[in-house]
């Protein structure tokens, strides 16, 4: 018996030892529907801006061919201090974790014509990230700006696994969510954190209403999000090549009067919580992608919001919190996401090799 509890042990240690040590940074890339960028988010809470990748012709009419769900999303957590006390089996559907036989079933899998267009892409992100860094990467998130099906999602991570990236996380939120984190728009709250022995701790942020933009030559796509303690949930998608840079170009009153409209009826307020408490009043803007600075877009903007885009326009200029460009606000979102999900895995898998050793000294001792 005491043999049969060694091997098991060991093999759990030897699943586990290899992400032991702390993670010493996050790789993510945002696939825009022209081009992809990549960046790094190091444990010292820097982050780099590594490229920008234009796609070629079937990556771009696979992107413009992807479905846009509009339904509402699954609550995407930015904390993870005390998930260790979860379960195995609630933190690996928290994490996304796939077994090895979902693994060899997409790997094994037909690779259809949609994951051949996203290959080439991914590869040269991974190649450019793995020059700057001089070393092999293992792991990446991947965002894109709107929400997506399983399908295209299972279709992004077999083709991340041919290319031996792993996704720690199985589902990212649409890329303005990663870019409201990136700015540190993340509201802080005594739920996770608070001392159990304490009477009263430190008041919550209050529920915020963000309202992320993101503005290319191909197309507009723009999120009314909710964010409360750190969860983000987005209520409204929307999502039009038409009114991208390229669809405006001829600068007519009618084509900015359609942008205009989009945007007035996307932003109407109020709009209801889960409570049925009302949110009349947008607390936070969040430009990005590589047309962010486009004057014509902050025009429109100023119609729409009046008076408040005025208030909101630290975001524009990126002096929130952060001074970061627009292109890569999403992919260091999701390089930071990256990160704080290796390092939970870190965590939890010296918790394994701590009990192997103490049960491995136990065992030991009754022999």
């Amino acid at each position: 018996m005491a043999r049969i509890l060694l091997r098991s042990l060991l093999a759990i240690y030897l699943l586990f030892n290899h992400q032991v040590r702390s993670a010493d940074y996050g790789v993510g890339f945002d696939l825009a529907l022209d081009y992809g960028v990549a960046s790094v988010y190091f444990s010292n809470g820097t982050a780099v801006n590594i490229a920008k990748i234009p796609g070629g012709p079937a990556y771009k009419q696979m992107m413009r061919a992807t479905e846009v769900l509009d339904g509402r999303a699954t609550a995407y957590h930015t904390w993870f201090g005390d998930i260790l006390e979860v379960g195995t089996g609630a933190a690996q559907a928290f994490l996304g974790l796939r077994s090895v036989g979902d693994l060899l079933s997409l790997r094994l899998g037909s690779r259809d014509t949609h994951s051949q267009s996203l290959s080439p892409m991914l590869k040269a992100l991974k190649t450019a990230t793995e020059s700057y860094l001089e070393a092999s990467i293992s792991a990446a998130e991947v965002v894109v700006p709107f929400p997506v099906s399983d399908a295209y999602l299972d279709i992004l991570r077999s083709t991340c696994f041919s290319l031996s990236l792993h996704m720690p996380m199985s589902a990212q939120p649409p890329a303005g969510i990663l870019a409201a984190r990136a700015h540190g728009m993340v509201g802080k709250c005594n739920i996770v954190t608070r001392d159990k022995g304490s009477e009263q701790g430190q008041a919550d942020d209050p529920m915020q209403l963000i309202l992320t933009v993101d503005y290319t030559q191909a197309a507009l796509t723009a999120l009314l999000v909710v964010e409360e303690c750190g969860v983000f949930e987005y209520r409204r998608v929307l999502h039009d090549t038409s009114l991208g840079v390229d669809g405006l170009s001829g600068g007519s009153d009618t084509n900015r009067g359609d942008l205009v409209r989009a945007l007035q009826s996307f932003t109407r307020l109020p709009l209801e919580d889960d409570n049925g408490d009302e949110l009349g009043r947008i607390s936070n803007l969040v430009l990005l992608g590589e047309s962010a600075g486009d004057q014509r877009l902050h025009d429109v903007l100023k119609d729409v919001l009046g008076e408040r885009f005025h208030r909101l326009a630290t975001t524009v200029s990126g002096e929130h919190t952060k001074n970061i460009d627009p292109l890569y606000a999403a992919s260091r979102g999701v390089a930071e996401d990256c990160w704080d999900r290796l390092e939970y895995q870190s965590k939890r898998a010296q918790v394994v090799s701590d009990c192997y050793n103490l049960r491995l000294s136990d065992a030991k001792a009754t022999q």
